[in-house]
C-alpha cells in the first residue's frame, strides 16, 4: 500500500481483495444477525400470542365462574355444573401455558448447559402404556387414525432418563398430529441389543402437510418454524423439535426426518438405553396384581384378617372380600390402633394402607421389626402393603427395604386379593374365575376417560365390589365420610398443610375409583401429585398456585360426585 501527498491510497491486489472479502464477511454477519434476531422478534412475538390466548381464557373463565357464583336466580347443582364447566376451560388453558412456559425454559437450559440427564431404572412398556391411550385420544379427537406397533422381542427393563424419553416421543408424536389434518399418525417402536445397550428406534409417520425441502436443514433450530405463514393457525412454541434434538444429543441418540412436501413425514429418534434384565416387553405385567386369566377362587376358614386403612370406604371393600372368602376379617382406622391389635391378638395375615396421616404402614412395619419382643405373637405373620404407589420397582421398595412380606395395587378386585391371600395361606379351592382384563386404572385413573367430573360409571363399581350389595354398603360409607372429609381439606387449606391434604386426597382418588368414579379419581391423582411433587420441592410456587387454585373446584366436583351418587341410590 502506497500514500500520496494529495491524501489518496493506493492498494496493492492482494490489499483490494482481502479488503472486499473483510467486507463481504461482515455484510455476512450482519446479514445472520438481523436474521437472528427477525428470529428472535418473530419467536417473540408468536409467544406473546401463545401466552395472551390462554390467559385471556383464564381471565374470562373465571370472571364466568364469579358471575356464576353470585346469580341468586341458579340452583346450587346447576352452579356446580357451570363451575366445573368453566374450570374444565381453566384448567385446559392452564396447561397450554404451562407448556409454553417449560418449553421456553428447557431450551434456554440446554442453550445455557444447565440441563441435566438423570438415568433411573423403568420399564418401556409402562411408559408407552401410559402415553400411547393419550396419543389416541388427541388423534381421534381430530378425526385421525392412530395406530401403535411395538416389538415385543426388545429388552424392557432398562436404565434412562424416563421423565426426558417421554418428552422426546410426546413432542414428535405431538407434533404429527398437529401438523396432520387427515388421515393417520403412527408410532412404530424397534431396535437393537449393542452389548449392555439397547438402541429403541422410535418411527413416527403421518400423513400431514409435510415438510419443504429447503426447509428440512431448520427443522430443529431454536426460534425457526418452517412454513409460519401455513401454520400460524396451530398452538404451540415451535420449539418441540429443537428441545428433541438437543435431549437426543445429551442423551448419546440422534433424530432423523424425511418428509414429502403435501403428503407426510417420517420421524425416527434413535435412543441408547442401559439393559438392565432380560425381561422382553412382551413378557411385561404390571407389578398391580396377577393375570386374572390363571386366578382361582378360594375359602379361608377360621383365617384371622387384620385390615388396616385411613379410610372407611376402602375397609368396606375389604372386610366385604375376606367375609366372601369366609375368613374372618377385622379392621382398622390408623396405624396406632393396629399396633394395639397386633400386640395381642394373633393374625394369620395383616394389611397395611402404606399412606395413612400420623403413622404410616411403613412406620407400623417398623415399630414390629424394632420391636420383636412386644409383638412377639405376630412377629412371624405376613405383612402385606396395600399401595395406590404402582410404579415400576416399588414392590421390590416395599418388600427389601421396608421389610413387607407382600404387596397389592389399590383399588384390588376380588381375585387379586385372593392371589396374594394364596400366597401365604392355604385356601379351600372353589372355581376358576373366567378369563379377564385387570382393571382399568389400577394404581391410577385410566388415561383419556371422557365425559364430566361428576360422572360415575355404576357398572363398573359393582364389578369392583363384586356384587351390587358390596357396592351399596360401599357406596353407604363413601357418602358418610364426605361431611369430614370436606371439612378436613378445608382446614388443611387453611393452615397450608399439604401432606395431609395429600393424604385425604389419596384416600379419596383410591375409594372413587372403587365407586366407578374415574373422572374424580383422575381430578383426585393431579391434585396428590401436586401436593406430592410440591413436598419434594419440585416446582414449589407452581404446584402451591395449583393446589391452592384448584381447591374450590376439586371440593365442588367432589360434592357433585356425592349428589350424583346420592340420586342414583334413591333411584334404586
Amino acid at each position: 500500500m502506497e500514500n500520496y501527498s494529495d491524501d489518496k491510497v493506493i492498494l496493492t491486489r492482494e490489499e483490494y481483495q482481502h479488503l472486499l472479502d473483510s467486507n463481504e464477511r461482515l455484510a455476512d454477519a450482519e446479514k445472520r444477525a438481523n436474521s437472528a434476531n427477525k428470529a428472535k422478534s418473530d419467536f417473540l412475538s408468536s409467544m406473546s400470542h401463545e401466552i395472551r390466548t390462554p390467559m385471556n381464557t383464564v381471565l374470562g373463565m373465571n370472571e364466568l365462574i364469579r358471575m356464576t357464583l353470585a346469580d341468586a336466580d341458579l340452583s346450587i347443582g346447576e352452579k356446580i355444573g357451570r363451575v366445573i364447566g368453566y374450570s374444565d376451560g381453566i384448567q385446559h388453558s392452564g396447561e397450554m401455558l404451562l407448556y409454553v412456559i417449560n418449553d421456553i425454559l428447557d431450551i434456554s437450559k440446554i442453550e445455557s448447559g444447565k440441563f441435566e440427564i438423570r438415568p433411573a431404572p423403568y420399564h418401556i412398556k409402562k411408559l408407552l402404556d401410559d402415553i400411547v391411550p393419550l396419543f389416541r385420544i388427541n388423534a381421534e379427537g381430530k378425526n385421525l387414525l392412530f395406530e401403535a406397533e411395538i416389538d415385543g422381542e426388545l429388552p424392557g427393563y432398562v436404565e434412562g432418563d424416563e421423565v426426558r424419553i417421554r418428552q422426546v416421543i410426546t413432542n414428535i408424536v405431538n407434533n404429527a398430529v398437529k401438523y396432520t389434518k387427515e388421515g393417520e399418525v403412527r408410532l412404530t417402536v424397534n431396535g437393537r441389543k449393542s452389548g449392555d445397550d439397547v438402541i429403541y428406534d422410535i418411527e413416527v409417520s403421518d400423513t400431514g402437510i409435510g415438510i419443504r425441502q429447503e426447509n428440512l436443514v431448520h427443522l430443529f433450530d431454536s426460534f425457526e418454524r418452517v412454513d409460519s405463514v401455513e401454520t400460524h393457525y396451530i398452538e404451540g412454541t415451535g420449539l418441540g423439535l429443537a428441545i428433541v434434538k438437543n435431549l437426543l444429543d445429551l442423551m448419546g441418540g440422534s433424530v432423523e426426518v424425511s418428509s414429502v412436501y403435501g403428503e407426510g413425514s417420517v420421524f425416527t429418534a434413535h435412543i441408547p438405553q442401559r439393559v438392565l434384565s432380560d425381561e422382553k416387553i412382551k413378557d411385561y405385567r404390571p407389578e398391580t396384581g396377577p393375570d386374572n386369566s390363571e386366578s382361582k377362587h378360594h375359602y379361608f376358614r377360621g383365617k384371622k384378617i387384620l385390615v388396616v386403612d385411613d379410610n372407611a370406604t376402602n375397609l368396606v371393600v375389604a372386610k366385604s372380600f375376606l367375609e366372601q372368602m369366609k375368613a374372618e376379617p377385622e379392621t382398622v382406622l390408623s396405624g396406632k390402633e393396629a399396633l394395639k391389635k397386633i400386640a395381642s391378638v394373633r393374625y394369620d395375615l395383616v394389611f397395611l394402607d402404606h399412606m395413612m396421616p400420623e403413622m404410616s404402614g411403613v412406620k407400623v412395619i417398623k415399630e414390629i421389626r424394632k420391636n420383636p419382643d412386644k409383638y412377639q405373637i405376630n412377629v412371624n405373620t405376613p405383612y402385606v402393603v396395600m399401595t395406590a404407589n404402582a410404579v415400576v420397582g416399588a414392590k421390590e421398595k416395599y418388600m427389601n427395604e421396608y421389610g413387607f412380606n407382600g404387596y397389592i395395587a389399590k383399588p384390588f378386585r376380588f381375585a387379586e386379593l385372593d392371589h396374594i391371600m394364596s400366597a401365604f395361606m392355604e385356601g379351600e379351592e372353589w372355581r376358576v374365575v373366567p378369563s379377564g382384563k385387570r382393571p382399568a386404572g389400577a394404581g391410577g385413573p385410566p388415561p383419556g376417560v371422557k365425559g364430566e367430573v361428576w360422572d360415575i360409571d355404576y357398572n363398573e363399581g359393582i364389578d369392583t365390589c363384586g356384587d351390587k350389595d358390596t357396592y351399596e354398603a360401599v357406596a353407604d360409607a363413601y357418602l358418610e365420610i364426605q361431611a369430614e372429609n370436606t371439612e378436613r381439606l378445608a382446614s388443611c387449606l387453611k393452615s397450608d398443610d399439604w401432606e395431609n391434604y395429600r393424604i385425604i386426597v389419596h384416600a379419596l382418588k383410591s375409594s372413587s375409583l372403587t365407586i366407578g368414579a374415574k373422572n374424580f379419581a383422575g381430578f383426585s391423582m393431579t391434585v396428590e401429585n401436586a401436593a406430592k411433587d410440591f413436598a419434594e420441592g419440585t416446582d414449589i410456587e407452581k404446584n402451591l398456585g395449583y393446589l391452592r387454585g384448584s381447591y374450590n373446584s376439586y371440593t365442588a366436583a367432589y360434592a357433585a360426585v356425592c349428589e350424583n351418587l346420592r340420586r342414583h341410590k334413591t333411584a334404586g
